[in-house]
């Protein structure tokens, strides 16, 4: 496929949020000395993650406010554990926020991709669900930001991945058509499906091999199969 024009999503496709998070998640713990009332910690975390991922669920199709995500997921979590103390939850939060960002696992290849990408002339640009000042800072920590012409991050312009406005506003900013425009995430909705929805090409990023038996999509298990499928 011919392409000008490159956006990625950044958790769980290029930046390492899973290593990244539970690296984070563990040093508080231990910061918070969580261990004399919780005696397993990996259950906590496990936990945590399951009820991170329902109201990210929520967040994204509009039913819950950031502010209300950032801290309820920790509160939540505690919940189960008969921790029912909002200043924990907040300290969990503020704590996980201003060291997870910090924290620069990146996948497999992806500078070399990005390098690659950029030698043959490809723009290349962010659209993430995250909150700005978390990914911004991710970005420049890794060093991943001096790759990108474009970053859109949903909550700066209201939208979130996979309605058509995000996509339309970022090819807007980008200057990019959708006919030479591909968009790859680790997400199938919201991602692949959101792009492919306004004429982008959607590539799915599947180390995991989750959704091998889908035949609808272009799938790839290592960000270096990019250079190979666009030209």
């Amino acid at each position: 496929m011919i392409i000008d024009h490159v956006f990625f999503d950044l958790d769980r496709t290029l930046w390492d949020f899973d290593q990244n998070s539970h690296e984070a998640l563990s040093q508080i713990f231990d910061k918070l000395d969580l261990g004399t009332f919780i005696n397993n910690k990996r259950a906590f975390i496990s936990d945590y993650k399951r009820i991170n991922e329902q109201m990210w669920s929520e967040y994204r199709q509009g039913l819950l406010p950031k502010e209300e995500l950032r801290v309820g997921r920790f509160l939540r979590a505690l919940d189960k554990y008969g921790i029912d103390d909002y200043k924990i939850a907040e300290t969990y939060s503020e704590s996980y926020i201003a060291l997870c960002p910090h924290l620069t696992q990146l996948f497999p290849n992806t500078i070399e991709t990005l390098e690659e990408l950029k030698s043959r002339g490809k723009k290349l640009h962010v659209i993430t669900n995250g909150f700005s000042e978390v990914q911004h800072l991710k970005l420049e920590k890794s060093n991943l930001e001096s790759y990108f012409d474009v970053v859109i991050c949903s909550d700066t312009i209201g939208i979130n991945k996979p309605d058509p406005k995000i996509f339309h506003e970022a090819m807007k900013q980008a200057g990019a058509k959708a006919s030479s425009s591909a968009m790859i995430g680790d997400h199938l909705e919201t991602d692949v499906l959101g792009a492919n929805q306004v004429g982008m090409q959607g590539i799915l990023f599947d180390p995991k091999r989750e959704y091998k038996n889908v035949r609808s999509v272009t799938r790839i298990e290592n960000l270096m199969e990019i250079p190979e499928i666009i030209y």
